[in-house]
C-alpha cells in the first residue's frame, strides 16, 4: 500500500461521509483519524529510521508544552500510538503520541503561555481542545494560537480577550465549541457565528 492508495481511500470515503453532505460530524472525525494514522503507518514502513527522526524534533517541542503546563499547575492528555511501540519499544514508541487536550486556568494561564503554544504551532497539530478559562490571557495572547488550526474546542471564559473574538472562527475552521467573557462578542458578530460552532459566555465555569 503506498500514500497514494491511503489517499485515493480516503477521499472516496470523505466525499459521502463529509457533514456539508449530509454525513455525521463524529463518523468524519473518526475518518480523518484514520487517515492520518493510515499516513504515518506508510511512511513508517517506507524508511523506519528516517521517519523516527523526523518525529522526534516534533516530539521533543511538543514535550516542553506538556512540561510547562504541567509546571504551571494544568494537565494535558495524550493520545497514544500503541503500534509503534511494537516495532521500537518504549525508549522511542512516545515519540508518535499526540498532545490532544490542554487545559491550564488562573493566572499561569496568561499571554507568555499563549506565545509559547504560538512558538510551538507546526509541532501541536492533533490539539483538538485548549481551554483557558479564567486565565489572564489577553487579545495579545489570543492573536499567538491563530496556528492551532485544528483546535475543535476553545474555552476562553472569564479571560479578557475582547476586540479580536470575532476573527476567532476564521482561524479554527474546525472549532466546534468557543468559550469567551461576557460582553466580549456584539450582536452582530454573535449573529455571524458559524452555526457549527456551540457559544457559551460567562464567567470561567472552573472558578471556585
Amino acid at each position: 500500500m503506498t500514500l497514494e492508495d491511503v489517499k485515493q481511500a480516503y477521499l472516496l470515503k470523505a466525499k459521502t461521509m463529509h457533514p456539508d453532505r449530509g454525513g455525521e460530524q463524529e463518523q468524519f472525525i473518526r475518518l480523518q483519524k484514520a487517515f492520518e494514522e493510515a499516513n504515518e503507518f506508510v511512511k513508517f514502513k517506507g524508511g523506519k529510521l528516517e521517519w523516527l527522526a523526523s518525529k522526534i524534533e516534533a516530539y521533543s517541542q511538543q514535550q516542553e508544552v506538556v512540561t510547562e503546563t504541567i509546571n504551571r499547575g494544568g494537565e494535558v492528555m495524550m493520545e497514544e500510538t500503541d503500534w509503534l511501540r511494537k516495532s521500537f519499544g518504549e525508549d522511542f514508541g512516545h515519540v508518535a503520541d499526540k498532545l490532544v487536550t490542554v487545559r491550564l486556568h488562573g493566572p499561569a494561564a496568561d499571554d507568555l503561555y499563549a506565545i509559547l503554544l504560538g512558538f510551538r504551532a507546526d509541532s501541536l497539530k492533533d490539539l483538538a481542545v485548549l481551554d483557558l478559562a479564567g486565565g489572564a490571557i489577553t487579545d495579545e495572547g489570543l492573536q499567538q494560537l491563530k496556528g492551532l488550526s485544528n483546535l475543535r474546542s476553545l474555552d476562553l471564559r472569564g479571560t479578557m480577550v475582547g476586540k479580536l473574538v470575532a476573527d476567532i472562527p476564521q482561524w479554527f475552521e474546525q472549532l466546534e465549541f468557543l468559550g469567551l467573557p461576557k460582553g466580549a462578542l456584539g450582536i452582530f458578530s454573535r449573529m455571524a457565528m458559524p452555526r457549527r460552532i456551540k457559544l457559551a459566555t460567562g464567567d470561567s465555569p472552573n472558578r471556585a
